[in-house]
């Protein structure tokens, strides 16, 4: 019961369907997921501070599929609105704001999947 209440952002039903039930491989998503976020939250800082918004846009498109696979559905769409953001009217506060928003839920959610590693 309390390991629901703990995971309020990630929802792993997509990634429990195609990994057809195979623990090793959630595992290994999961692991894959946990050492990018560092990686993307930095990465999309530096394309902020350099106002490039192309490959900005680019970054989101990547990160989409990956927090869509951990069922980070507000992630999600968050990273479809900064995709579409970018490519058309750049505002560097309302980007910062998402970059902010994704660092904080893509780390929240870090959490819970490691708590999620544990229990596999």
């Amino acid at each position: 019961m309390a390991t629901d209440q703990a995971n309020h952002h990630v929802n792993l039903d997509f990634l429990k369907e195609i990994s057809e039930g195979s623990t090793d491989l959630m595992r290994d998503l999961i692991n894959l997921f946990i050492t990018q976020v560092p990686i993307f939250s930095e990465q999309m800082e530096l394309y902020l501070k350099n106002q490039d918004y192309c490959t900005l846009a680019k970054l989101a498109h990547k990160i989409k599929n990956s927090v869509a696979m951990m069922g980070i559905d507000e992630l999600t769409s968050d990273m479809k609105k900064l995709e579409n953001i970018c490519t058309s009217n750049p505002d560097n506060d309302t980007l910062k704001a998402f970059v902010e928003r994704f660092k904080k839920i893509s780390g929240e959610a870090s959490i819970e999947l490691q708590h999620i590693l544990e229990s596999l």
